[in-house]
């Protein structure tokens, strides 16, 4: 329920959406502000969807508010909520990969502080690159399990762990394709994070209207329209800004913005392609036993049409290892 409140903004305090978890009951209620007025957007008790981060997204809104007599019980929920998240994840991975689980953890806090800035910052992409160098470093050293990067990946269909899972599926496939230079490995993860950049920009008044040709045109362009955008901050490296422009190009050559073909595509970008294509089979069918089988078979025969032959034999075996045997729904996590 959405009501307006004649509260001034003295009697509230921000909170940025990258802090508040997808699909977690609210502690308190919480305000969206709207031309100087506070609007109560939901209850306490109730969730923000996903569908809402993906909108509040596209319009830039990095902040909700809460009353200041609620902050206190509200950022204590939040702390129990990453706590209690890291906890699930350790049952799962191991306590040896605890320093991985925190790291992501951290990793994906910012990601959604860079998609939902205006204009992405110098200080957001500079911790941002940090955390990738030390989650990589992290992964390469350790060398877990495939299945770790099953139980990392998430449900929740928001543009921002789109590009978390796509990252993590992309660094699983870089290593196993013989990919060992650190750096190369961070412009890896790097592109995939930001691979749908210019598709989290793109005004919620075109992508509430999916059946138009405003619609079609923008999607059609956001792989180089994140690019302009991305170039603009001046930190972003030639080799990330390639995954990103050719995301959507396939090995068969009818892919887009280019139409690209075979060995012009650059190679890290095949690589992201393939795990681009995967999580939104997955995310497709989720809740589906079958999901991840399904989303292998796919790739398993896709005979050169949109992936690289040469590369897909180390990704399907490191597929079929990690998440071959593995049942992921909302509510459970386990293997078969």
């Amino acid at each position: 329920m959405v009501t307006n409140i004649s509260l001034n903004s003295d009697d509230f305090i921000g909170i940025s959406l990258s802090k508040i978890p997808c699909n977690r009951d609210l502690a308190s209620a919480v305000y969206i502000k709207v031309n100087e007025k506070f609007i109560k957007f939901k209850e306490a008790g109730d969730h923000i969807p996903e569908d809402k981060y993906n909108y509040f997204i596209s319009m830039n809104v990095r902040e909700l508010f809460v009353l200041k007599e609620s902050a206190e019980i509200f950022f204590n929920a939040i702390d129990n909520y990453k706590k209690a998240e890291i906890v699930e994840k350790v049952l799962e991975v191991g306590e040896s990969n605890r320093t991985i689980v925190e790291k992501f953890i951290d990793i994906r806090e910012t990601v959604y502080e860079a998609f939902l800035e205006e204009a992405l910052s110098n200080e957001t992409v500079d911790i941002l690159k940090n955390q990738v160098i030390e989650f990589v470093a992290t992964v390469k050293h350790k060398n877990p399990q495939a299945e770790l990067f099953a139980k990392l990946s998430s449900l929740n269909n928001t543009i921002a762990e789109h590009s978390l899972n796509v990252a993590n599926l992309s660094l699983l496939f870089g290593m196993a394709s013989g990919q060992t230079h650190l750096h190369v490995l961070e412009n890896l993860y790097m592109g995939a994070l930001f691979h749908d950049y210019g598709k989290a920009k793109i005004p919620a008044s075109i992508l509430e209207k999916p059946v138009s040709f405003a619609y079609e045109k923008a999607m059609s362009e956001h792989p180089e329209a994140g690019v302009e955008l991305l170039k603009k901050n001046g930190l972003i490296s030639k080799q990330v800004l390639s995954i990103v422009l050719e995301h959507h190009e396939q090995f068969g050559g009818v892919g887009f913005p280019k139409g690209l073909q075979g060995d012009a595509i650059y190679g890290l970008t095949k690589i992201v392609s393939v795990a681009i294509v995967f999580d939104n089979i997955c995310m497709n069918n989720r809740g589906k036993s079958s999901m991840y089988k399904n989303a292998i078979k796919v790739i398993e025969y896709d005979n050169g049409k949109q992936f690289d032959p040469s590369i897909l034999p180390r990704i399907i075996d490191v597929l079929k290892l990690g998440y071959g045997g593995y049942v992921r729904t909302r509510e459970r996590k386990e293997l078969t």
